[in-house]
């Protein structure tokens, strides 16, 4: 699965209007808060808050709101004739600028993979925003249990896309990745791994 693409217009205007107003206008969208978007390993914490919203939980539909991620995937397996096998998670992050007491002249939190087992990223922009996404060369390796600070600031870049509404990547999810932190926007995303069939 070595794919790595980009669309910035496969999702249409319209849609990707309705998805920020249902994420970011709409008064009864559940947004739950987490200590720390980084990890939810407690010996690698970085301690940055956020919120998030889990759409599918382990191939099960677990909120009202499931058919976006569906709407998202759709275009992108269509648009790289992928034959989907599962939707196995999905959910959407909101991020709001960080004071430098949780930064510490560090913006980029530790690299991570979402699941040890062959999947693909579809991450969805909601708006543009800074805090890049970077996607490193190095993959995951069987029994390897997380990366720290100074382990992900020595690995290679293979790809380093910026938050804009509407945008799509598309990559092989055993790709160590990560994002930084936004200084001076909300970044909010949609973050969903599918399986596919060979």
């Amino acid at each position: 699965m070595s794919i790595l693409k980009v669309f910035d217009n496969l999702i249409e205007k319209p849609l990707q209007e309705e998805i920020k107003s249902t994420l970011l206008g709409n008064k009864d969208f559940p947004w739950y808060h987490l200590n720390d978007v980084t990890t939810q390993n407690p010996s690698r914490t970085q301690s940055r808050p956020a919120f998030d919203h889990n759409f599918y939980i382990d191939n099960e539909q677990f909120s009202d709101f499931g058919y976006i991620p569906i709407e998202i995937v759709n275009r992108g397996i269509d648009e790289l004739n992928l034959k989907i096998n599962e939707m196995t998670n999905s959910r959407t992050f909101l991020q709001l600028p960080l004071s430098s007491h949780y930064l510490k002249d560090n913006t980029v939190d530790t690299a991570h993979v979402d699941s040890s087992h062959p999947h693909l990223v579809f991450l969805y922009y909601v708006i543009d925003s800074d805090g890049d996404t970077i996607i490193y060369d190095k993959k995951y390796e069987e029994g390897e249990t997380g990366l720290d600070s100074k382990m992900t600031s020595k690995l290679l870049i293979k790809k380093r896309v910026t938050p804009k509404q509407g945008r799509l990547v598309v990559f092989d999810g055993e790709h160590w990745h990560t994002a930084e932190q936004p200084k001076y926007n909300k970044r909010c995303i949609i973050n969903t791994n599918i399986t596919i069939r060979k």
